[in-house]
């Protein structure tokens, strides 16, 4: 688990909990929960929230079967995705060069999802993700990658409209599992495109 607090300098904070888990039977649990606030108040304005749950394919191929839950603030808008994840870094040929420089790298493309009263999407988003420590010998351990990039499909006046979400952190270990954090951020679906987030994050791990 990390807890991830965060100014963004768009005029909100954002309260992030990761929580990863490898069950028996090669199954695999991660999710992400964001709640946000205004900085001129101490109320939650909003939640989102992404669960997780993956199987491999095999035990040879670097593909997970993905099934996807999203909860958001509001009635009628959380989402059931169906898709699959290809992990670059445990593939033949790109995965040496990958695991050589300990970079992880996985794709996810969102096949179909479901949401109620609405009518079934087909291929609605493609997650990538990646994290990364450079110099892990130089600075102990301490500097780190990571982030994520959504790439979402809508049709709009019979149109294929791509809309970016993408979150990209660096962080520095200050103390035992504490990190200063420091994250770019791009949300299309946002007035304000663009902002820096700021803060803290806290890592435990059992």
């Amino acid at each position: 688990m990390d807890f991830n607090g965060y100014y963004d300098t768009r005029e909100f904070s954002v309260l992030t909990i990761n929580m990863k888990a490898n069950f028996p039977n090669r199954f695999q649990y991660f999710s992400l929960t964001n709640y946000e606030g205004q900085s001129t108040t101490s109320d939650i304005g909003n939640l989102y929230s992404e669960h997780n749950l993956r199987y491999p394919a095999s035990r040879k191929l670097p593909l997970d079967y993905t099934f996807q839950y999203v909860l958001r603030s509001g009635l009628d808008n959380d989402d059931i995705r169906l898709g699959f994840r290809w992990r670059l870094t445990h593939t033949p040929w790109i995965g040496t060069f990958l695991k050589k420089h300990k970079v992880f790298v996985s794709a996810n493309p969102m096949v179909v999802q479901f949401r109620e009263n609405a009518s079934t999407k087909w291929m609605t988003q493609i997650e990538y993700v990646y994290n990364f420590r450079p110099f892990k010998k130089l600075l102990k351990n301490k500097l780190y990658f990571a982030g994520f990039a959504d790439q979402n499909f809508l049709q709009e006046d019979s149109k294929t409209v791509t809309k970016w979400v993408t979150e990209h952190q660096v962080g520095y270990s200050v103390l035992k599992n504490l990190y200063v954090v420091l994250e770019y951020r791009i949300n299309d679906f946002s007035s304000k495109v663009s902002g820096l987030g700021y803060g803290l994050e806290y890592k435990i791990v059992f």
